[in-house]
């Protein structure tokens, strides 16, 4: 049991280190020498990302390192399970978990951080691809019919859970602990949305 705690300890700090990396923050920075976190809603995520610099390429690239970072966080969760001959879904979904922890809350960022949707991705993908598949067509049909990004955002994770206990059970327990930090994140949002003075879209994609 000392040995489980111990790979589970590495795998969630892993995480959440690889998540803490503030990709938006330091590309943004980097290139236009703007702080991201003055900027727009002050999220370190790719819409933000968008409104701070008007840049395709760089909401791509943040868009890319976030998955990126998630991606290895839970490869590493796979790798020390199976090493320590534990259950790998287990490992990537501390791995996964812990990483969209470290994106929500960075630790080299005061805990401040972004909304964890391009993490979240990355995990579903991992447990069930047609999962993410529902979730942008939920997001998309909720966007064209209240024409709010963040109801459709909402909408889609608070769907999630629900689908992956009935359709996707590999997947549900992660789907919660993901939903849960979302919108937690989202939360703020709902009375912008409540009091008419959310925007209706971030910007058009030309």
């Amino acid at each position: 049991m000392a040995v489980d705690v111990g790979t589970w300890v590495v795998v969630a700090v892993t995480g959440y280190l690889s998540g803490s990396f503030p990709t938006a923050y330091v590309l943004v920075k980097r290139f236009t020498q703007k702080d991201i976190l003055r900027w727009g809603t002050g999220n370190v995520g790719t819409t933000n990302v968008y409104r701070a610099t008007n840049s395709k390429m760089l909401t791509f690239i943040t868009m890319a390192g976030d998955m990126l970072k998630t991606a290895l966080a839970i490869t590493v969760g796979v790798y020390l399970a199976r090493a320590s001959g534990l259950p790998e879904n287990v490992g990537a979904g501390v791995g996964g978990i812990a990483a969209i922890v470290g994106h929500n809350y960075s630790a080299f960022l005061r805990l401040k951080g972004g909304k964890g949707l391009a993490c979240t991705a990355v995990l579903g993908f991992y447990f069930a691809p047609a999962l993410v598949g529902l979730w942008v067509l939920i997001f998309l049909v909720t966007v064209g019919l209240t024409r709010l990004m963040v109801v459709g955002q909402m909408a889609a994770m608070a769907a999630m859970p629900i689908i992956a206990y009935f359709a996707f059970p590999e997947a549900a327990i992660p789907s919660y602990f993901a939903t849960a930090l979302v919108l937690i994140r989202h939360a703020p949002r709902i009375r912008n949305v409540l009091d008419g003075t959310e925007p209706k879209m971030y910007y058009k994609i030309r």
